[in-house]
């Protein structure tokens, strides 16, 4: 008989399983076809004396040989003793964990979107994180203190646990997401860095994003590889994972609405007649801006006066035309047409105009300058 199927071995390794009932399945298959060969080995070397108490005598109990196993290989204590428990309510507590956990995740993955995508400062910042931060501490406390079976026990969980499950190995998807769990926490780490330069660069001021995001990332390389033997983990690994995709999608949209806004070329602003009216006349407008004169050049730069504008129809621009009055020294309107240039009107301080009636008699300063207050370089189109 082959030293691997020894009765001794099996009967060994039956209760290093009871001893680590507390752990996944899947792990407890790994951890018995680690040990397998040496307990195989140890079994040979015994020959005829190849007994349980043999074993024992090599290697401690089978119970104690798992509790090496399990500080060896970082695998979480076994559950302490507890009070008894209705198990209608252990799996309540249990449940509100799972539901607690699963909240968390959709949060964070919010949390990590705006907080990317700049849409929120650091006061609103600061309550995303707090509120994220008090739900994985309910659901992490439960899974520190009671471990992770009772939930795993939850009929919502276990269909999910033993999909695509082959025999009774470890699911496709499973073994996959392990072989990828080292580079996507570094890369996780490597989002959650840039996120602290754009929150101090990109939005201006954000030294608490800095200093969050800085320590997220030093989180996500110590308990991201751990959580593949220690399932406590999941309470803070699955709500940063979450954090991290939707940090990335936010950090997408900002990237690409930067670059779609540098990208669209600059076009000035056209020159509208619109339907606004002054005392029932139309007004000129640039864009946001009304216009009250234009200046006129000719290919040489030279100034034009006595311009009459016109548009496409044959009908006249007609704009408002303003002036000084000269009994009041105040700008006033002094009728409509689309007569260009205008005199520009310097409307300043106040003239003293001395003693009228025995006061000093003072008005505003109002002055039409003629001329053009500007030259140009006008292109020769070649």
């Amino acid at each position: 008989m082959s030293t691997h199927t020894h009765p001794v071995v099996r009967a060994y390794l039956a209760r290093v399983r009871t001893a680590l009932a507390d752990l996944p399945g899947a792990e407890i298959d790994e951890i018995v076809d680690d040990v397998r060969p040496h307990l195989a080995e140890i079994a040979e070397r015994l020959g005829e004396r190849a007994d349980v108490a043999g074993m024992i005598a090599e290697l401690g109990t089978p119970e104690s040989y798992a509790a090496e196993v399990r500080s060896t290989g970082e695998y979480p204590p076994p559950p302490t003793a507890e009070q008894p428990v209705r198990p209608g309510s252990r799996l309540a507590l249990a449940r509100v964990a799972l539901w607690g956990l699963l909240a968390s995740v959709a949060c964070a993955a919010v949390a990590g979107a705006v907080l990317a995508s700049g849409a929120f400062d650091d006061d609103k910042a600061l309550v995303l994180v707090l509120l994220v931060g008090a739900m994985v501490a309910v659901s992490g406390g439960y899974l520190v203190l009671r471990g992770t079976a009772t939930v795993r026990e939850l009929p919502e969980l276990r269909g999910l646990l033993d999909a695509g499950r082959e025999g009774n190995g470890v699911p496709r998807a499973v073994r996959w997401l392990r072989a990828l769990n080292p580079v996507w926490w570094v890369l996780s780490a490597l989002v959650l860095g840039l996120l602290a330069v754009v929150a101090v660069v990109g939005y201006g001021g954000g030294v608490f994003g800095l200093v969050t995001m800085l320590a997220l990332a030093g989180l996500a390389l110590w308990a991201g590889p751990r959580s593949t033997r220690d399932y406590r983990m999941v309470a803070v690994t699955l709500p940063l994972s979450a954090f991290v995709v939707g940090a990335g999608a936010g950090l997408a949209d900002y990237v690409i609405g930067a670059a779609r806004s540098s990208a669209v070329p600059y076009s000035a602003p056209s020159v509208e007649y619109l339907n606004y009216t002054n005392g029932g006349e139309p007004l000129l407008f640039y864009g946001a801006e009304e216009i009250d004169n234009i200046y006129v050049f000719d290919a040489k730069g030279n100034p034009l006066t006595d311009v009459y504008l016109y548009t496409e129809q044959g009908s006249p621009i007609r704009v408002p035309r303003y002036g000084c009055d000269e009994f009041t020294g105040e700008t006033m309107r002094t009728g409509t047409d689309n007569h260009f240039p205008r005199p520009r009107i310097d409307q300043g301080g106040v003239d003293d105009h001395g003693i009228v009636n025995g006061y000093n008699a003072y008005k505003p300063f109002c002055e039409e300058i003629d001329g053009v207050p500007f030259t140009v370089a006008v292109p020769n189109g070649k």
